[in-house]
């Protein structure tokens, strides 16, 4: 039995496969057409899905019509094959009506298999610079002395140091210079 879940209201429920998004929602009472004409069923159904292929009934002619396809799909027209994850449109049809049921986010301290934050390098209102586990791990190459002199050793990037023969070479022409 697919399990479908609609992240912006935090709820999962496990339905037969074949039935559309728009029906499993109507039976939560969560709204997914914005509605041109009040009670006609006439506007824009369009939903974002996230799922494995094979989870979801191929994109209808009217879809491809309208270009429609990837995660965006047209909740009126999909129907649900495989576990999938749904985010419906937010102030839907009438700001006067009762708000629409939301249940409480999932907490990992409280239910060990709600979902978690990983680490990443991404900022966060903890992190505004990114995990100190991901961002800057303090391993940087020192710069070369004399930085732009010289030859650089091609493996470490240092100046290239003077071989005995160049010091001899230079100590006797040095000598050669002293004594004109």
């Amino acid at each position: 039995m697919p399990k479908v879940t609609f992240v912006n209201e935090h709820r999962t429920v496990v339905v037969e496969p074949g039935r559309k998004v728009s029906d499993i929602a109507a039976e939560l009472g969560i709204s997914v057409c914005r509605e041109a004409f009040r009670g006609s069923g006439i506007g824009d159904w369009t939903v974002y899905i996230k799922a494995e292929g094979g989870a979801l009934s191929p994109p209808t002619f009217l879809e491809k019509l309208f270009g429609i396809g990837g995660w965006r799909r047209l909740a009126n027209r999909t129907k649900i094959l495989g576990d999938v994850q749904v985010w419906t449109q937010g102030g839907l049809p009438d700001r006067l009506r009762s708000p629409r049921p939301v249940s409480p986010v999932p907490n990992p301290t409280k239910d060990p298999t709600a979902p978690r934050l990983g680490v990443s390098a991404a900022g966060t209102a903890a992190f505004p610079l990114g995990h100190p586990a991901e961002v800057g791990k303090g391993q940087r190459p020192a710069v070369p002395v004399g930085a732009g002199k010289g030859k650089k050793d091609a493996k470490e990037g240092k100046p290239a140091a003077p071989t005995e023969a160049k010091a001899d070479e230079a100590d006797d022409a040095a000598e050669e210079a002293a004594e004109e």
